[in-house]
């Protein structure tokens, strides 16, 4: 019985807690409305108001920052504008305003002119830039991963290796014993030929005067 006396009151505590939240969420979505429809009227200080009223409750979504913005910039608040222009389009670029961009340009069709220009503008430096956020991240994950295989492979190679012997080639090997070779004490072909060539005999010298023989 004690346990089940725990667990409901655990559960209605939950109930309790969870319908705080929705009608905390109502409530916020009521004041952006006030805001949005203030800022189309043109009461712009009315739609300040509301939408401060949003964002210092704790909401993040782009378009509470862009309509205050807008807001402040119809009154003058330069810095104000730009500074909710750009809080704005960093929550929409990294994923963290709770609606996609394409609920934000729905909601935001009827701005124009040189306003929604200066808007815009913040909304692509943001874009741009989340984009090279997130190269530059996957850039280092890979590098990260490659160092990490580099050291596994390091680690897996052995730390010292016997130089091999220098083996020639079984086909150089061959080639070499087929390959004959001349002998250490036989002459080079002239010198044995002169050594074979007899020897000339005293009676035998040329007379450069003599006839030529008759020819038969």
């Amino acid at each position: 019985m004690r346990w089940a006396a725990l667990l409901s009151l655990a559960m209605a505590g939950l109930v309790v807690s969870t319908a705080e939240l929705q009608a905390g969420d109502a409530a916020l979505t009521v004041a952006y409305g006030n805001g949005v429809h203030a800022f189309n009227d043109g009461d712009y200080q009315c739609s300040y108001d509301e939408l401060s009223g949003v964002i210092e409750a704790g909401a993040n979504d782009a378009r509470a920052y862009y309509f205050r913005g807008l807001a402040a910039l119809k009154l003058g608040r330069l810095d104000e504008a730009e500074a909710d222009f750009q809080q704005g389009a960093g929550l929409e670029a990294e994923g963290r305003s709770g609606v996609g961009s394409h609920a934000i340009s729905l909601a935001l069709e009827r701005v124009q002119g040189c306003d929604r220009i200066k808007l815009e503008q913040y909304r692509g430096r943001a874009r741009v830039a989340a984009l090279q956020r997130e190269r530059d991240m996957n850039r280092r994950r890979y590098s990260d991963i490659e160092d990490a295989e580099a050291e596994v492979l390091r680690k897996r190679r052995p730390e010292r290796i016997a130089p091999a012997e220098s083996v020639p080639a079984p086909e150089a090997k061959a080639e070499a014993d087929a390959e004959p070779k001349p002998e250490a004490d036989e002459p080079p072909p002239a010198e044995r030929m002169e050594r074979e060539k007899p020897a000339a005999k005293p009676g035998d010298a040329v007379n450069p005067f003599a006839d030529e023989p008759a020819e038969r």
